[in-house]
């Protein structure tokens, strides 16, 4: 390309591989054009110096729908969800069909009517709302008013039993839970033993769903292991270390502990204080700072990560489509992102 000469429409159409007349419509709104079409055209014109490449992206911007989306998430210490909340800022901001205000806010006060009030004020200002929660008929009624007040609703994470068909962004729980299981079995002594299985809470029907995907493949595949009454540690690190010492106390047969919450740092501290296991296999949920040098150093052997990264662009994706959509459709509004496995060797 002569860089001498003054950049053209068609310099433009030749570096995108289009043609002058789709440039000619991004640049001067004659007639409408894909919105990727458009992205490409811009960065076309910037990549070349084309003189009026702000004004294509401002022709684009103009062209775009604009949205305001809420994202209520858990506020707890959990480094997970400062990531998907930054990562979710970064989505929208990033997002080529529409221009997107997102309006983050966190639970602190997990009492329902708290809860339920949060939902309320959040979908006042919102044409879209997407929350990790718990179940409780307070906050699925809560969910319900604000769907007949036309502002569409996201599970996220968890995916609530709404009355009417929900859309859904997450990993699927149940299979999380039997994957963790399917570790601990190959990874633990033939004879079997004994499995524990931390949650943040009953009502978070995620945790439930790994530990009945926990439950399912020891019932199908490993009987000979025995899986313990599921330990509720509220994501409390106090809680967790408490729980993970009594349980190395009264177990010698211990040969997994899966935590499907929060508090992994009070695991890793009472590993860390504890004799060393050599047949005991540790799961945690979510990969922090403190698991990877947990895992480092031997005392967790394994992470499960639901790529919180991916989850936002997917969550994104959805709450974009659901205000032009008539109807939820359990093939486009449901997505399950996959889960990864994080050991010792690719951290």
């Amino acid at each position: 390309m002569n860089n001498t000469k003054r950049p053209t429409i068609a310099t433009v159409a030749q570096y995108a591989n289009l043609s002058v007349a789709t440039v000619d419509r991004v640049l001067n709104a004659r007639a409408p054009v894909n919105p990727d079409t458009a992205e490409k055209v811009h960065e076309a014109a910037e990549a070349v110096g084309y003189f009026a490449a702000r004004l294509i992206s401002q022709r684009i911007n103009e062209k775009k729908p604009a949205y305001h989306f809420g994202i209520l998430l858990l506020g707890t210490s959990q480094t997970f969800y400062k990531t998907l909340s930054d990562a979710i800022v970064e989505s929208a901001r990033d997002a080529r069909a529409a221009n997107i205000v997102c309006h983050v806010e966190l639970i602190h006060d997990r009492s329902p009517q708290a809860i339920v009030g949060q939902v309320h004020r959040l979908a006042e200002r919102c044409d879209c709302l997407a929350l990790v929660s718990f179940e409780h008929p307070l906050i699925i009624e809560a969910i319900e008013q604000v769907r007949q007040r036309g502002v569409h609703v996201v599970s996220l994470l968890t995916e609530l039993p709404t009355l009417s068909p929900s859309a859904y962004v997450g990993t699927d729980n149940r299979e999380v839970g039997r994957t963790a299981a399917w570790l601990i079995a190959h990874g633990a002594p033939k004879e079997g033993g004994s499995v524990a299985v931390m949650l943040g809470g009953h009502r978070f029907l995620g945790h439930e769903q790994r530990e009945a995907g926990v439950r399912s493949f020891f019932a199908e595949k490993a009987p000979h292991f025995r899986v313990l009454p599921p330990i509720i540690t509220l994501d409390n690190g106090a809680i967790t270390e408490e729980a993970t010492l009594d349980l190395l106390a009264r177990h010698p047969d211990l040969r997994g502990i899966y935590v499907a919450g929060g508090g992994v740092e009070g695991i890793i501290s009472a590993l860390a204080s504890s004799p060393r296991r050599d047949e005991l296999c540790v799961i945690l949920q979510e990969p922090t700072v403190e698991s990877r040098q947990a895992m480092r150093k031997g005392l967790v052997t394994l992470v499960i990560d639901s790529q919180p990264r991916l989850i936002a662009k997917e969550l994104i994706d959805v709450m974009v489509q659901l205000p032009k959509a008539e109807a939820i459709d359990p093939q486009r509004h449901r997505v399950l992102v996959p889960l990864q496995i994080v050991t010792p060797e690719n951290i």
